[in-house]
């Protein structure tokens, strides 16, 4: 091991950023679905040697450059593994926008690798061959990946924090500390090789740093078990939910001869009764984002269609567009839920709040208009912001947290919702990124939700993955990828209050102000003996 590590330090020029390209892109395995996690106690021991290799027998600046190239292509090789899905939606209409993807893909990639090229680079002056180095490496990194979900809109996806949580055990966690404090955690754990091969000088400290990652890993799994083990209460008024799942692919969605057999085929699925599968006993019924292809307001023949379907005290939820014509004849476009009641009643709407960059909207579209960007906006306008966020439900189905598509993404945001709300239903057309593993990581990041909040999530998804999780992050029922079905269950009970649903990424920053606290004693301890 200490030859391979000390060939690791000695690479220099192309060879070092090779092996940190390498190294990333192998990383990435540790994402949904694969999940493979314990690779990232040789990916991350790799990448931090490959650090201290930057760091030798250079000025300050130049050593800084050097780390920050590092943490740059080690960024790279990860993000282009784990988002390379997103190139499946420039091959919805090939012809004309296939030349594009690698671009885009390399771009999107590079920009997020910078977050971390920057954490490499800021951690340099604090950089040392003793073990602390991890430690100021692990609040440094956790700093910037709560910038990267937060700045620019943010995109809180991805990174050592979620991979830490890929598993239902592991995940329970995040009912205490949240995903922010698993963004600190992770690093420290997953360097546990590196504290074992220290300087002779530095052996103690590197020793209890390894005690302090094995025992933070052991027991975010005992208590996972712990938690698992907990009953789930029942429901006090047990509400029977069926998630339709119509499977339209996204070259079909939008085109004006297929509007009628993909609103015959919603409601052939919300009509059909079949063995374990009644209609009559379904509460609510919960169709995917944008699902129903045309403005559905203005179109009374569609509202008795849907009121003809549904059962007479039913509600549905579905994804539809919304548009408004101000006072100066402008058109406004919102991705929005509709409450529907039995009788095809509007009861309610939600306008989504947290639109996707190049998706739902072009920042600085005037600028962008020349690159094709323009085609992954379901409006050539794009959409508009929903402005409030708010509960949909009431009676019999209780207090309901709408979220669409990657709003699921941002667990800060969904805290700042009105409390009281017993689940959250989430609609998502993933349909862009076809069987690839970009709609595995969004029900991940679902099921991270569920636990951190304490309530199920009804998530309905055109082409999948449809499903009903516990407040645990447990899939109960789901409907397979790429497929057409529908999804029927009892709602499972909400838990009460966790601690991260109480307080928020305040726990975070407690958490690092503690950690850098006690660093920084330990650091100065050690230059004063």
């Amino acid at each position: 091991m200490a030859f391979l590590i000390s060939n690791l330090v000695l690479l220099d020029g192309w060879r070092r950023l090779l092996v940190a390209f390498l190294a990333g892109c192998l990383a990435s395995l540790a994402q949904a679905p694969v999940s493979w996690f314990p690779l990232l106690w040789l990916c991350v021991p790799v990448f931090i040697w490959l650090l201290d290799s930057a760091s030798l027998g250079k000025g300050a600046k130049m050593a800084a450059r050097s780390m920050a190239l590092v943490g740059w292509v080690f960024g790279l090789g990860f993000f282009l593994c784990t988002f390379y899905w997103i190139g499946a939606a420039f091959l919805v209409e090939a012809d004309k926008f296939a030349v594009l993807m690698p671009f885009a893909l390399f771009f999107f990639a590079a920009g997020l690798a910078l977050f971390w090229a920057a954490a490499c680079g800021l951690v340099s002056p604090l950089w040392s061959s003793s073990p602390m180095r991890i430690i100021w490496l692990a609040l440094v990194w956790a700093a910037l990946e709560w910038l990267r979900g937060t700045i620019f809109t943010g995109l809180p996806w991805g990174g050592l924090g979620q991979a830490l949580t890929s598993t239902t055990v592991m995940m329970q966690a995040l009912s205490l500390v949240g995903p922010q404090s698993m963004g600190l955690i992770a690093p420290i754990i997953f360097a546990l090789p590196v504290f074992f091969f220290t300087e002779a000088s530095s052996r103690k400290t590197g020793y209890r740093l390894a005690s302090i990652a094995v025992l933070l890993f052991v027991s975010q799994g005992a208590f996972g078990f712990y938690r698992l083990g907990q009953p789930l209460p029942k429901p006090a008024a047990p509400v029977t939910v069926r998630i339709v799942q119509p499977n339209i692919m996204q070259r079909e969605k939008w085109k004006l001869e297929n509007r009628s057999w993909i609103f015959s085929r919603l409601l052939a699925l919300t009509t059909l009764d079949r063995d374990g599968y009644p209609v009559e006993k379904v509460d609510l019924f919960v169709w995917p984002e944008t699902a129903i292809p045309f403005y559905l307001i203005e179109q009374p023949a569609g509202l008795a269609a849907i009121a003809d379907a549904l059962p007479d005290k039913a509600t549905l939820l579905t994804g539809a567009l919304r548009r408004e014509v101000n006072f100066t004849n402008s058109e406004q476009v919102y991705n929005s839920i509709y409450q529907l009641s039995g009788d095809g009643t509007i009861m309610a709407s939600y306008d989504k709040i947290h639109l996707v960059p190049f998706g739902e909207y072009l920042p600085k579209e005037r600028w962008l208009r020349a690159i094709g960007l323009k085609h992954l906006a379901a409006q050539l306008s794009g959409f508009s912001s929903g402005t409030k966020r708010k509960l949909l439900g009431g009676d019999n189905l209780g207090k309901i947290l709408p979220l669409i598509c990657y709003e699921i993404a941002f667990p800060s945001e969904i805290l700042s919702y009105p409390a009281g709300a017993n689940m959250i239903v989430n609609v998502t057309n993933d349909a862009w990124f076809g069987l690839t593993t970009g709609p595995w990581q969004h029900l991940h990041l679902a099921q991270m939700r569920a636990v951190e909040t304490g309530l199920p999530v009804i998530r309905s998804a055109n082409t999948g993955i449809s499903a009903v999780i516990d407040p645990f992050g447990r899939l109960v029922a789901e409907q397979d990828l790429g497929t057409d079905g529908l999804v029927q269950d009892i709602v499972p009970a909400r838990l009460s209050s966790t601690l991260y649903s109480r307080f928020g990424d305040s726990l975070f920053l407690f958490l690092w102000l503690l950690t850098g606290g006690l660093t920084l004693i330990k650091t100065r301890k050690s230059k004063f003996r």
